[in-house]
């Protein structure tokens, strides 16, 4: 967090990009930053990479990969010619010449395939970068005292045939990294759509073997809640306010860790994966 409060992120209009858990936290940033009134847009890098041009007129390129080295990123920024950040955990990586300023989450540099601890401090970094309004202060102290209970809800999440992750707003993109933990680390059927969106054609799914994670932080979810219950999914809310994200995705976190395990499988090391992706 004092790393955040020290180098921000830049002003005037972003467009921020990245691929696969990177995209989501660059639709989280787009999201604070539009909160606070700047022109701002999460585009995946290889749609940019692909065509530069569908990208719009920005004054900054804000990337996120944890390698440093992701194929589509390096390959959009130097097609968009503009100035450009990296969030990055790795001290190291190819044209790093392209960007004007490099942020450093070395601390949250990780040898597991699956993003968790770089995705969690790259979360905390946008929260306090592009907030600032100091809910994220006791951050710290409330996971360390609260770890045994996390665990200890996580052991009740109940199990299903398929998951769904709900969100508005920031916790819409951590709805997405949560059902991708899910799908890539246990293998198992998992989906994460905007709230408000649920019921537009994905309620259809819902019934006794659907379980339901709602990253609750708007009054009309609860509606939305009490609904799918009503269809016989088990509904799980969590906190989903800026405050709170930060915790609620270490649940979900862990249990996609635990549901692997459960199943016999490696959740560091899901099959046909890579540490980082290179064309």
């Amino acid at each position: 967090m004092e790393l955040a409060a020290q180098e921000g992120l830049p002003s005037g209009a972003i467009l921020f990009l990245g691929s696969g858990s990177s995209y989501f936290l660059a639709q989280v940033a787009a999201i604070l930053a539009r909160k606070r009134g700047q022109r701002a847009l999460a585009l995946p890098s290889g749609e940019v990479m692909l065509d530069p041009k569908a990208a719009g007129t920005w004054d900054w390129v804000v990337g996120f990969s944890r390698s440093g080295r992701t194929s589509e990123l390096i390959g959009a920024v130097e097609a968009l010619s503009l100035p450009a950040w990296l969030l990055t955990t790795a001290q190291e990586g190819p044209k790093r010449e392209l960007f004007q300023r490099v942020v450093l989450l070395d601390r949250a540099a990780e040898e597991a395939i699956v993003q968790t601890r770089s995705f969690s401090s790259a979360l905390v970094y946008l929260l306090k970068a592009l907030g600032g309004d100091g809910a994220l202060d006791r951050l710290p102290e409330r996971l360390s005292q609260g770890m045994g209970a996390i665990q200890e809800a996580v052991e009740g999440f109940p199990r299903g045939e398929r998951y769904f992750l709900l969100g508005v707003g920031p916790a819409w993109g951590v709805a997405q990294e949560a059902a991708l933990k899910l799908t890539e680390t246990a293998l198992v059927e998992a989906q994460a759509f905007h709230s408000l969106e649920f019921r537009h054609g994905p309620k259809s799914r819902v019934d006794e073997g659907a379980v339901v994670f709602l990253l609750k932080s708007h009054p009309l979810e609860r509606p939305l809640a009490e609904e799918l219950a009503g269809l016989g999914a088990r509904v799980l809310e969590l906190p989903g306010s800026e405050a709170d994200l930060p915790l609620s995705l270490v649940h979900l976190q862990l249990f996609a860790h635990r549901l692997a395990r459960e199943r016999g499988l490696d959740p560091d090391r899901p099959r046909h994966l890579t540490y980082a992706v290179q064309l």
